[in-house]
């Protein structure tokens, strides 16, 4: 029988499987993922998060100066386009990384082996850097449109200037795609994937009696639990926004109902981008080792016994 003396769940997700030499007594190995690039790989994607987190949050006391004076823009045109800009490619790319994020997850506990070339920190980074740019290319109509309008009560607001109704249905319709409906079914699919092949393996070596299952149990309803937070909190602060943008479509003369829960759902989505950084950090448990133990060699012994 084999006693191992590891960090289990950072072995099963992160760690190369190298090839052991036969010793009587003791076996020790270092995991490549503790000391390589792929042990980082996590992190990025986290950063990258707390990033959109923090643009999402920096943006806000504009906003909200905006609304507290009823609507009265004081901080010029160009500072109108770059706040709207960015406030809109922060929605895009925050959620362009967790499909990411969940795509990575995918690949490493499921098919570890495969594509391991674009699972390194410096590619991580690469294709973070990508979304980033691609998501400022995908908000050009903010960047066109975001500007200060001058309406006929004297009050100026920054806004889109979308003329024509047909401008504001084609623009809300992408919009809600591009940050939520496109990549919220890409996120389940990639997290039910893994959790259905993590049960699968945990009823397989059951069954089999290969080893003792109350760890494999416990990684599966850790990564259970994780998936629902995650999945929950990206439902529960951004999607009542955009369903609510799509009836605003329908609701020729928007009512006070309409406004009041427009205002409680963006409070809603601002809210859950300034606790998301630790709700990641506290659900990923080599994150935090991470924090405390940061180039610390980890060993894997196994004994006979």
């Amino acid at each position: 029988m084999l006693s191992v003396t590891c960090r289990y769940t950072v072995c099963i997700s992160e760690c190369w499987e190298g090839k052991l030499q036969d010793h009587r007594s003791q076996q020790t190995f270092s995991c490549p993922s503790c000391r390589s690039a792929k042990k980082t790989v996590p992190d990025v994607y986290v950063g990258n998060l707390a990033v959109a987190d923090l643009v999402h949050v920096t943006v806000m006391p504009f906003l909200i100066h905006q609304w507290a004076r009823g609507g009265h823009w004081v901080f010029g045109s160009t500072l109108c386009t770059i706040i709207t800009s960015l406030d809109n490619c922060n929605q895009v790319a925050c959620a362009a990384v967790m499909t990411a994020m969940s795509l990575d997850r995918y690949l490493a506990l499921v098919h570890p082996f495969r594509l391991l070339s674009l699972r390194t920190r410096s590619r991580t980074i690469r294709i973070n850097l990508f979304v980033w740019a691609a998501s400022f290319i995908m908000v050009l109509p903010a960047w066109v449109h975001a500007k200060v309008i001058r309406f006929r009560d004297g009050l100026e607001s920054c806004s889109l200037n979308l003329v024509s109704p047909k401008e504001v249905l084609w623009y809300t319709l992408y919009q809600t795609v591009t940050s939520f409906f496109l990549p919220l079914p890409l996120i389940l699919i990639c997290y039910i994937l893994i959790l259905c092949y993590s049960w699968r393996m945990y009823r397989k070596n059951k069954k089999a009696h290969r080893y003792n299952t109350s760890l494999p149990r416990e990684r599966v309803v850790r990564l259970t639990k994780m998936v629902l937070v995650l999945v929950a909190v990206f439902l529960v602060s951004v999607g009542p926004y955009h369903v609510l943008q799509l009836v605003n479509l329908s609701v020729p003369r928007p009512s006070l109902a309409y406004h009041t829960c427009y205002y409680l759902f963006v409070c809603l989505s601002y809210a859950a981008s300034s606790i998301n950084p630790f709700i990641y950090i506290l659900l990923s448990g080599h994150f935090r080792h991470r924090l405390v133990c940061r180039d610390t060699p980890t060993e894997f012994t196994l004994k006979h016994t």
